[in-house]
């Protein structure tokens, strides 16, 4: 593995973050993975910082295909904060998810994305 994430549980929400190496295979199984900590924590929002990842370039079809698997598997069970770069790369990942009805937004600081996150 050249990536790798911690969770630990705030008092509303799971946090992770996510250290290493950007890979996409390891990426794609990521959603399936924290699916199934929500479920064991009861906790059903996200806040995901990939501020800690080194990732060069991240192709338009790598991010479409992740963004159809948050889609897919989150639906309308998770709602998931990403604090990243944002950028219209980022931004294209979340209309996929959201175009299969998965509550996904990007933002650039941990403060905003928490705010969204417990703020429906």
């Amino acid at each position: 593995m050249v990536s790798s994430y911690s969770i630990t549980s705030k008092k509303d929400y799971l946090a992770l973050t996510i250290t290493g190496q950007y890979d996409y295979w390891e990426f794609i199984r990521y959603p399936d993975e924290i699916l199934q900590d929500c479920k064991e924590w009861k906790i059903y929002k996200v806040l995901v910082d990939l501020r800690p990842l080194k990732a060069n370039d991240v192709s338009m079809i790598e991010l479409f295909f992740l963004g159809e698997k948050i889609g897919h598997v989150f639906r309308n069970t998770v709602k998931l904060a990403l604090v990243w770069k944002k950028e219209s790369l980022s931004e294209f990942m979340v209309d996929v998810a959201t175009n299969r009805s998965a509550s996904l937004k990007v933002f650039d600081s941990e403060k905003r994305a928490s705010f969204w996150l417990l703020n429906d």
